[in-house]
This record gives structure tokens, C-alpha cells and sequence, in this order.
């Protein structure tokens, strides 16, 4: 009687950053499954040498070394996604009050030109 709806994933952004496709749900999934991440923000920026460069903002809990897991979770991405992101630790409810004001939060956002 109600229709069932099967979603494909085909409506799922992507970054490609130096010639490595990043998938937005596989990227989200794979920080939120990091108990070290609170939440993040990923950038993908043009450098001055015109090559692109992922920017990664982080909260951690206020127990964890920020260093530290910058650190961790950068080599762990580097494994995964064949990209070195630059990490920046925020501190805890920054992105909560950069992401308060929209529908869905901007968790990647595409800053090249």
C-alpha cells in the first residue's frame, strides 16, 4: 500500500582532492566511528602552488591530548584515503555554533576557485 523507498547512495557528495575521490558518507562514517573525534569539518582548499589540500577541523574530548590526535588521525586517514589532511583541534562547541544556523550541517565544504 505505501511505497518503500531503497536509497542508493547515488545522491552521496564527493571530494576529489589531488586525484583521490573522497566519499562524503564514507569519510563521515569512518571519523564518527574514531571515539577520539567529537565532531569535524572537512575543507578542501586551493594552495598557493596550485595543487588542492584537504583541512580538517576536530573537537576532542577535553581529556584527550589535541596534538596527539591530530596527529593519529591524520595517519589514519593518510591509510585510508591516500590523502594527508592538515588537522586543526577547535575547541569543544565551536563547529556546533558555526553549524546552528543551517538545516544540515556544512561538514565538507569545497573552498577552491
Amino acid at each position: 500500500m505505501f511505497p518503500r523507498f531503497h536509497h542508493a547512495h547515488r545522491t552521496a557528495g564527493f571530494f576529489k582532492v589531488r586525484g583521490v575521490n573522497i566519499n562524503h558518507a564514507e569519510f563521515e562514517g569512518f571519523l564518527f566511528a574514531n571515539v577520539r573525534v567529537n565532531d569535524f569539518k572537512a575543507e578542501v582548499v586551493a594552495t598557493a602552488d596550485g595543487n588542492d589540500a584537504l583541512q580538517l577541523s576536530i573537537e576532542v574530548p577535553r581529556s584527550a591530548d589535541g596534538g596527539e590526535v591530530a596527529k593519529q588521525v591524520a595517519g589514519e586517514i593518510k591509510v585510508k584515503f591516500e590523502v594527508t589532511p592538515g588537522v586543526t583541534v577547535l575547541e569543544i562547541g565551536t563547529l556546533a555554533k558555526e553549524f546552528e544556523t543551517s538545516v544540515k550541517a556544512p561538514r565538507f565544504v569545497d573552498r577552491r576557485e
